[in-house]
């Protein structure tokens, strides 16, 4: 695993004349009076997604990129030293339990705001993540100025969601009858349990991930078999494959 990245400036769009000095973060513009940078930290789930991802937040002369990781240990050693404005975060990285994980960074870094960017589906994690902590959920499929907007509402200290999570959350507070179902049921750990299912783990795998016992995700499994309708094993791993296989199933190998 290559060490974290590092980025003590970035560069301004404007060139010429008119061009803005960029400078370090936690200091104003040069006698400008201007607004302070926000400083962001940019975790990705691969080399490619952070470096692209602080690229992108880098052209924004409001912000400043502290640093980039895209593993487990080294992402959290670099929030810890940079205690960000705005963390950019892929959660769900090296089968972790990425629910948890924001719960446990939005209680350690409480000012910090954190945006979830993810191609996990914002259907089935993105209220959990807010529930839990982060202040907006973005899918990787979506375009950089949508990213750009999000970042720009979580550092104004607002919460992001899309039109869709907007949408269903106002029904779940109108108290619809209709709404989905499915996933919704199943706890966070259960969730977490599921969609490894979904990425093709084994039993033993899971549980070491997790650092819980065999037993208990063999527990976990007859509950998620009972909530959703699964008659044995075999309609598990085809449900899982089903409801989150497309997005789980790009989780990186151990």
């Amino acid at each position: 695993m290559r060490p974290n990245t590092e980025f003590s400036v970035f560069t301004s769009t404007t060139s010429g004349p008119d061009a803005v000095p960029m400078t370090r973060a936690g200091s104003s513009r040069g006698g400008s009076g201007l607004p302070k940078q926000a400083r962001v930290v940019v975790v990705g789930d691969t080399c490619v997604s952070e470096e692209g991802m602080a690229a992108i937040v880098g052209r924004d002369k409001r912000y400043h990129v502290c640093g980039g990781a895209h593993g487990f240990y080294d992402a959290g050693e670099l929030i810890r030293k940079h205690q960000p404005d705005v963390l950019l975060i892929e959660p769900f990285l090296e089968d972790r339990d990425g629910i948890l994980w924001i719960k446990e960074l939005a209680m350690e870094f409480p000012t910090t705001r954190i945006l979830i960017v993810s191609r996990q589906l914002e259907r089935v994690y993105a209220e959990r993540a807010l529930h839990v902590g982060a202040a907006g959920y973005w899918m990787k499929n979506g375009s950089r100025e949508e990213l750009m907007r999000a970042i720009e509402t979580v550092a104004a200290g607002e919460i992001y969601a899309s039109p869709a999570i907007t949408a269903l959350a106002m029904q779940r507070f109108a108290r619809r009858e209709h709404l989905p179902q499915g996933v919704d049921a199943l706890s966070d750990r259960e969730l977490a349990v599921f969609s490894l299912i979904a990425a093709e783990r084994r039993p033993g795998h899971i549980a070491k991930q997790l650092g819980i016992s065999r037993k208990t995700i063999e527990t976990h499994c007859e509950h998620i078999k009972q909530k959703l309708g699964y008659a044995n094993a075999e309609e598990l791993k085809r449900g899982a494959r089903e409801l989150l296989g497309v997005a789980a199933g790009r989780r990186q190998n151990p």
